[in-house]
């Protein structure tokens, strides 16, 4: 037997809030369905986490994005004078030692970090695709 519905909910929003709300809704069926179908998925754990996942995965792409261009720039133009002055004859010991080896061992901890932060993403999205497990069984 279908419940009977016989509550309702005020909510106040911006002008722009009701065009988006209006936007999205027109996906589905009625206004009252695609309000009950957005708390059914963000009531479900595993939409949430996985939510959380997407979330931690822009922060994460928008933090290396700039780290990793210049530290790749960097290499590039330390690589090809390095290259240069090798054809020439004039690559100095100190210039390997003093330029070449602190930018390649701070690209090598940069994507040491890169790494880890991704191996950390990975579990976290490991577990989210896992079906929850329930106490009661």
């Amino acid at each position: 037997m279908k419940k009977q519905k016989t509550k309702y909910i005020k909510v106040r929003m911006t002008l722009e809030e009701v065009e988006q709300f209006k936007k999205k809704a027109k996906e589905y069926k009625t206004v009252s369905h695609y309000v009950r179908r957005a708390l059914e998925e963000y009531s479900n754990m595993n939409i949430r986490q996985q939510i959380e996942l997407i979330n931690d995965l822009g922060t994460f792409y928008q933090k290396y994005q700039n780290e990793l261009s210049w530290a790749g720039s960097n290499l590039n133009q330390a690589m090809k004078r390095a290259n240069e002055l090798s054809v020439a004859g004039l690559l100095a010991p100190g210039y390997l030692r003093e330029v070449l080896l602190p930018t390649i061992q701070e690209t090598q901890h940069t994507l040491t970090l890169i790494k880890r932060q991704l191996e950390t993403l990975m579990l976290k999205s490991i577990r989210s695709a896992q079906p929850e497990t329930s106490d009661e069984e």
